[in-house]
């Protein structure tokens, strides 16, 4: 009998070391994700400065093509995060995951000497997807091999961290390169009759401050990387066992996984997952829309720089707890109704954008509402783990997310189309009827 309590009391005191490296994991991989998002995230506050830099440099082109650069990040990321999977067969997956990071950190800081025109802003973007993807799916891989009872609530808090990056990206915006909030002019070149009045700064003391932007954010880049660089690694075979007990005793009340394994060839086989990725696709133009055109749809009925970025500031907080606890409400509910509550919320929330442009708080509370039910887009992983089993799950995610890669491309498209085709209402509506079908669609997630 005493041995078999001794055997007892070692047994719980390993499981709650483990518990305690797995939350420890979480935390300091969250890092890295939310270091490549900074300047993703911080874009769209970003945007007026970077094109009355690049419009005092000589560049022309409507403003509007510089929301082409965050759906470029987003088709990279699902065109190329797998590569750290299929790499991982024949280099070790930490080293991997530290390269891709120096890389990503050594892209940014030359963004300070090569970011003075359109073209190679462009291809930052598609390189910064390009490592930033493999940084993410390398990341929630390890995020659900630790947390396998837990994947929702583990994603949400990976997305958390996400999310929180645009808010570091405004604050940046607000203090340093517009703290007096000085604001636009109108001007026109009668070169390029076609571009009509366009908005920017024209105050030196502003516009100048845009490339060492790219200064300060590898400065917060390598500062977050360094730290999951270091720790992040997947569990032990006797770490996953000892993992195995504290299911049963986990927050969750209903831990939601498949009974069956699939693999990725039989996961594509099925109906259920290419309903799920035209989830994932209508996801990104939610993100893009919530994230990125917050002020390009306000700049001529908000005039306030300073309360368009703390717009920027709160829809990051908005997003970022949004992906918390869409991650928490998708454990305890399972993927299908939680998917149909974000996008019947996301649907009438775009199109009242058009409405709410012309009055501030409303306009504010509108944004965050759509940014915050955008935080959905963290149910990937785990809305996977739930239909096709833990299997290969860094792979099924990259798969999965491909989806955006369309999202983004429809994104752009409709973009375009604004401007030459549409009013906004037009093209908010665009928006929000392919999230429509997305709410009805996930009923079919059983």
């Amino acid at each position: 009998m005493a041995e078999c309590f001794d055997l007892a009391t070692k047994n719980i005191k390993a499981s709650s070391a483990v518990r305690w490296r797995a939350r420890f994991m979480l935390m300091v991989g969250c890092l890295g994700p939310c270091a490549m998002s900074v300047p993703v995230f911080s874009y769209g506050a970003m945007i007026p400065y970077i094109y009355s830099y690049l419009w005092m440099q000589g560049q022309r082109f409507e403003m509007l093509e510089l929301n082409l650069h965050p759906s470029l990040f987003l088709m990279t990321v699902t065109s190329f995060g797998s590569l750290i999977g299929l790499l991982s067969k024949v280099m070790n997956e930490r080293i991997l995951y530290a390269m891709f990071s120096l890389v990503l950190s050594l892209l940014m800081l030359s963004m300070y000497w090569l970011g003075n025109t359109y073209l190679s802003l462009s291809l930052y973007m598609c390189a910064l997807g390009i490592c930033g993807g493999n940084v993410l799916v390398y990341i929630i891989g390890k995020a659900v091999e630790w947390n396998p009872s837990k994947s929702g609530s583990a994603n949400g808090i990976i997305g958390f961290f996400i999310g929180i990056s645009g808010l570091i990206g405004s604050f940046v915006c607000t203090l340093y390169v517009n703290p007096h909030n000085e604001i636009t002019s109108k001007v026109y070149d009668p070169n390029y009759p076609s571009l009509g009045n366009v908005t920017i700064f024209t105050d030196p003391s502003v516009y100048e401050k845009v490339p060492f932007l790219w200064v300060i954010f590898t400065i917060m880049l390598v500062a977050l990387f360094i730290p999951s660089v270091i720790f992040v690694r997947s569990p032990t075979p006797d770490e996953v066992c000892e993992m195995t007990p504290l299911c049963e005793d986990s927050f969750e009340v209903n831990p939601l996984t498949s009974a069956h394994n699939y693999s990725v060839v039989e996961m594509l086989k099925t109906v259920k997952f290419w309903v799920l990725y035209f989830i994932a696709m209508t996801m990104s133009l939610a993100l893009l829309s919530g994230s990125e055109l917050y002020k390009e749809l306000a700049k001529d009925t908000i005039l306030d720089d300073t309360f368009l970025n703390v717009i920027g500031a709160v829809l990051a907080i908005a997003n970022a707890f949004g992906r918390l606890l869409w991650g928490i409400i998708m454990d305890r509910i399972g993927s299908r109704w939680a998917l149909f509550l974000a996008f019947a919320i996301i649907t009438p929330s775009t199109v009242m954008l058009y409405v709410t442009k012309y009055y501030p708080w409303p306009y504010l509370v509108n944004v965050c509402l759509v940014s915050f039910n955008s935080g959905i887009f963290t149910g990937i992983a785990p809305a996977l783990v739930e239909l096709f089993g833990h299997r290969d799950i860094s792979l099924k995610y990259s798969v999965c997310l491909s989806g955006e890669l369309f999202g983004c491309t429809l994104f752009y498209v409709l973009s375009i189309g604004s401007v030459k085709l549409y009013n906004d209402l037009t093209f908010l509506i665009l928006i929000a009827v392919p999230c429509g079908i997305s709410c009805l669609a996930s009923l079919m997630l059983i």
